[in-house]
């Protein structure tokens, strides 16, 4: 049996799909009847390394960083990079920038994050496959004064872009930015405290909030249980599978580098055509990051207990990509 003609089949097992309503329109998955289809759908978004040059499975672009946070951005690259992409790019600024390249001579960084870099930071956007902004941005005036640009320039570029930490709450003070956000597509990713923050600035009572930025804008809602949010019922979905009671700095950064991957795998995915793409591709980019964060903080848990860190989560990558997308 082919592999396309394997995804076909997985493609019209969806159809099989039940769900249950629950918390008035929150719409969550039956995993007695979808989870085997949605872990089939996200190991057929992986795409197989044969006959690829360098960069064909995706640059990933990392913009945050400052001079308090270089581990941030740190997470969020290594991330993307271990999770499979090809190149992972970083624009962070000029004090977090030398340290960035410290940890790891496998990323590209540069320092240009600064309104006086705006134009090199343009000329660097068009490169990039996917972008993840937020990752230790800080919270200064001049740097959401550039974030904005920045996702203004995205928008132009209709590049897929990933919103975390500082990113959020550079949304949540300019809170129509991504608004109608074209088809490439952005997911933002908040804890919950972060949600409750996007819910007061968007005047919503909590339902269905996630709409607001219109179809193309997800929300990857991040806690003890992991939401997907969506205007397609359908691809919603709610998974605790995995993890631990051990938060630690950094799982978010990770969480939102390997979706940036999984994201542009996804939107280039023969799983992921037909008029919804963007959205199922979402969907599965999702739930991949998810699972995968999610088996290395069990895993790495189970080593380290209440020391663990995020670096050693990053150390399960390996093992627990196998187990996620390959058992």
């Amino acid at each position: 049996m082919t592999p396309s003609f394997n995804i076909i089949l997985v493609i019209l097992q969806v159809i099989l799909f039940t769900f249950q309503i629950t918390n008035g329109n929150e719409c969550k998955m039956n995993f007695l009847t979808s989870k085997d289809i949605l872990k089939k759908l996200t190991s057929n978004i992986v795409p197989t390394l044969n006959g690829k040059s360098k960069g064909d499975l995706g640059r990933i672009g990392i913009i945050g960083g400052s001079v308090e946070y270089t581990g941030a951005p740190y997470f969020s690259a290594i991330a993307a990079f271990k999770a499979g992409a090809d190149i992972v790019y970083v624009i962070t600024t000029e004090d977090a920038a030398p340290v960035i390249k410290i940890y790891s001579p496998d990323l590209i960084v540069y320092p240009f994050l600064n309104k006086k870099y705006a134009s090199k930071i343009s000329s660097l956007l068009p490169k990039m496959d996917a972008i993840v902004i937020g990752p230790g941005l800080g919270r200064e005036d001049e740097t959401m004064k550039l974030t904005y640009d920045i996702i203004e320039s995205c928008k132009v570029l209709e590049k897929p872009i990933i919103i975390d930490a500082d990113g959020l709450y550079a949304i949540s003070k300019n809170i129509s930015i991504i608004q109608d956000y074209p088809k490439a597509g952005a997911i933002l990713t908040p804890n919950g405290r972060e949600s409750k923050k996007l819910m007061e600035s968007i005047n919503s009572n909590g339902s269905n909030w996630f709409n607001y930025w219109g179809e193309n804008v997800s929300v990857l809602e991040k806690g003890e249980t992991d939401k997907f949010h969506s205007r397609v019922p359908s691809y919603n979905w709610a998974s605790s599978e995995g993890g631990s009671d051990r938060r630690v700095g950094g799982q978010g950064d990770f969480l939102s580098g390997s979706l940036a991957t999984f994201y542009h795998w996804a939107l280039t995915s023969d799983v992921c055509q037909g008029e919804q793409h963007g959205q199922i591709s979402q969907s599965l980019a999702s739930y991949a990051a998810a699972r995968l964060v999610r088996t290395c903080n069990s895993q790495a848990f189970e080593k380290y207990g209440r020391s663990m860190m995020a670096s050693d989560m990053i150390k399960e990558i390996h093992s627990a990509y196998k187990k996620v997308f390959e058992d």
